[in-house]
């Protein structure tokens, strides 16, 4: 019997209790609700988002083995509040994994690829222009992940995405700099017309030119 296509939208999986509780903790460190080092429980959470303490509980081991809070079981957690030696480590390895994400890019600048480059930079200018500091930092993390995507390689994304929770905790420390996310965008502009140019040492440069700006910034405050 043929198969015959209906032309049905597909059902979306509806996200787990879990999945929600790591989205409104994750939302909550950003905004800085949750505010570095103060201890929490894990009733606070479960009375502010209205639900069990399972999935509580399933939220914060994750954040925790993501080293973005220090789980204390039967007595609760706090938000990490990132060292300067933290911040030097990860930034090291954020540059290698960004760098090569633009070498993987720029060895197949096929016209496709430069037009999902030019859908990027399009999405992210739009949700930029909202100008509040976690927007940003989602839209930030949109563009890379991005370009990371491009790279058709499994593990350099699934590195990436490993260090985003920390990077994003990160940026969020440099944006509380009034012009920084303004300076941000400049600086995805230079990357991008670098690409699209199809020049690998000045996309090159100009990521890194990003990332270690990113991180005198983060330094900056972390020293105050």
């Amino acid at each position: 019997m043929p198969q015959v296509n209906l032309n049905m939208e597909r059902v979306v999986p509806a996200p787990s209790l879990t999945e929600m509780a790591l989205s409104s903790i994750k939302e909550a460190i950003l905004s800085r609700k949750l505010e570095p080092e103060r201890m929490y429980t894990e009733a606070v959470l479960t009375n502010e988002l209205g639900i069990s303490r399972t999935p509580v509980r399933e939220a914060l081991i994750h954040l925790a083995s993501q080293g973005l809070i220090m789980y204390f079981p039967r007595k609760g957690f706090q938000v990490k509040s990132l060292t300067e030696k933290d911040v030097e480590n990860l930034f090291e390895l954020r540059v290698a994994l960004e760098l090569s994400v633009i070498r993987h890019i720029t060895s197949r600048l096929t016209d496709r690829c430069l037009a999902e480059i030019e859908r990027i930079w399009d999405q992210y200018s739009q949700s930029i222009q909202q100008g509040e500091p976690v927007m940003s930092i989602r839209a930030n993390r949109v563009l890379h992940t991005g370009l990371a995507n491009l790279t058709d390689n499994d593990y350099l994304i699934k590195a990436l995405d490993q260090i985003s929770d920390l990077t994003d905790l990160a940026g969020v420390r440099s944006l509380e700099f009034d012009s920084r996310a303004f300076e941000a965008v400049g600086e995805h502009e230079r990357i991008f017309h670098e690409l699209k140019q199809k020049s690998p040492d000045g996309a090159l440069q100009k990521m890194e030119d990003h990332i270690r700006t990113t991180e005198k910034r983060v330094l900056a405050r972390t020293r105050n």
